[in-house]
Parts: structure tokens; C-alpha cells; sequence
């Protein structure tokens, strides 16, 4: 029974985790959510996920003479020093070519390298995607990203802010600022 159990389990996984991972087959990538990127795709770039705004997954390429390299950092944040400004938001970049690192044995991450003249970036597609540093359609969005998923109508704001209301938890004046509140959303 136990040898049952473990071969479901690993058929189980070893389905799920292939359907989700990313594959590079004929000069294609079909990332996680089902995205395909390829050569010469225009990818608009959403906003950046650092703090500053500037972009964490994409990135001055690592073979660019402007990749900047330190063993200090940039002003102690060597990250900032190759990220792809702010002001790239909103704008499109062809994608110049698909790149591979890693192995069989320990994964493999996919990069595209997008840019216009002489400065190159390269950017892992997969946490672009999830943190939003590149737009696509809705439906390649993975779940929890998805804004489809989970979303909380007004109407249920309001309900639950009425409860609170109706067991004391917040006072007629509390529950008159926060109706206002959802009811600008």
C-alpha cells in the first residue's frame, strides 16, 4: 500500500510541476502561466519592484560594457547600480533574443534580452512577470497575481464593515467613514 501511495505522489507531482515549468522549445518560451515569448515580441514594461521604483528583474546584461562591477557596490547598493531605470514604465521593447542558464540537474532560468542601441538588458521573465516589471494579458497572470481571483466586491466590504458595526466592534461614526471610504473605490 505504501509503494502505491509514494508512486501516485511522485506521478502527481511530477505531473503538476511539468505542466507549470517553463519550457524553450523551438525558439520559443512558454513560461508558467502559458506566455509565449519569442524573438522579436514587443513586451511593454509595467512598473518597477524596488523600492525606488526601479526594476529588480531587469537588469543591464551581464556580457554589456555599461554592467557596472564592484566588490563595494554602488553606493553600497550594488543591485541599483544595473537595474532598469523607472523610466522605462510604460514603454515597449522588442525582445532581441531568449538566453538559458543553469543545468538539468539544477533547474534552468530563462532570460530575454531586450534594449535599444548600445545598452543591453536582460530580464528573468518568470519574476518579471509575477511582480509585474512586464504587462500581459490577464489570463497569463499567475494566480495570485490574478485580479480576477479573490477580489472583494464593494457590496461585501460593506457588509462586513455592518457586522463589525452591529456587534460594537465600531462605533456609527467609524462605520460612516469607512462606508465612505469603499464607496469612492
Amino acid at each position: 500500500m505504501k509503494k502505491v501511495l509514494l508512486i501516485f505522489t511522485l506521478v502527481f507531482f511530477g505531473m503538476y510541476y511539468s505542466q507549470t515549468a517553463p519550457k524553450f522549445e523551438n525558439d520559443t518560451l512558454t513560461t508558467s502561466t502559458g506566455f509565449k515569448v519569442y524573438e522579436g515580441l514587443d513586451l511593454k514594461i509595467g512598473t518597477g519592484s524596488m523600492n525606488d521604483g526601479d526594476f529588480k528583474f531587469i537588469r543591464t546584461n551581464a556580457g554589456s560594457i555599461f554592467n557596472y562591477y564592484s566588490t563595494t557596490g554602488y553606493q553600497g547598493l550594488a543591485n541599483q547600480a544595473n537595474s532598469f531605470r523607472r523610466s522605462n514604465s510604460g514603454l515597449t521593447f522588442k525582445v532581441k533574443k531568449i538566453m538559458t542558464r543553469g543545468s538539468k540537474k539544477n533547474g534552468f532560468v530563462y532570460y530575454v534580452k531586450i534594449g535599444s542601441g548600445l545598452i543591453n538588458y536582460e530580464m528573468d521573465v518568470e519574476n518579471a512577470i509575477k511582480s509585474g516589471e512586464i504587462i500581459v494579458p490577464d489570463k497569463f497572470l499567475p494566480k495570485e497575481k490574478s485580479q480576477n481571483q479573490n477580489s472583494e466586491t464593494k457590496y461585501d466590504k460593506l457588509k462586513k464593515i455592518k457586522e463589525l458595526r452591529d456587534s460594537g466592534v465600531l462605533s456609527e461614526e467609524e462605520f460612516q467613514k469607512e462606508k465612505d471610504k469603499i464607496m469612492k473605490e
